[in-house]
């Protein structure tokens, strides 16, 4: 009977075993399922923070054309004020030469009832 205990006793060790390689896989099937969620779970977030990346890149784009626009407008109106001084400036030169012009007048003309009334 030593004989049958030894073969039940080597056929637990056996069964044993196989229940401690099924554990140990089912743990393995386990952590790698975890494994492949949070790889999922951070290719998510990396693509978030591409689109993130990618929205910031493009905002950065727009303002830089606004801010390029502006300048340009603000160079327009530095073109439009100067252009208009200069027109103030002509205008005060005619308005001078004007003055001057009429002065000369009323010189000539004072001059000339004088003359008429000296006769």
């Amino acid at each position: 009977s030593s004989g049958i205990n030894a073969e039940n006793g080597e056929r637990d060790d056996a069964l044993e075993k196989g229940d401690e390689l099924e554990s140990s896989l089912n743990d393995m099937k386990e952590q790698l399922l975890k494994a492949e969620f949070e790889k999922k779970e951070l290719e998510r977030r990396l693509k978030l923070t591409e689109a993130e990346l990618d929205h910031q890149s493009s905002l950065r784009n727009d303002l830089k054309k606004k801010s390029i626009n502006l300048k340009v407008e603000d160079e327009r109106i530095k073109d439009d004020m100067k252009s208009q001084v200069k027109s103030i400036n002509e205008m005060e030169e005619l308005l001078a030469l004007i003055d001057t012009r009429y002065e000369e007048l009323e010189l000539d003309y004072n001059e000339t009832m004088e003359d008429l009334n000296a006769l």
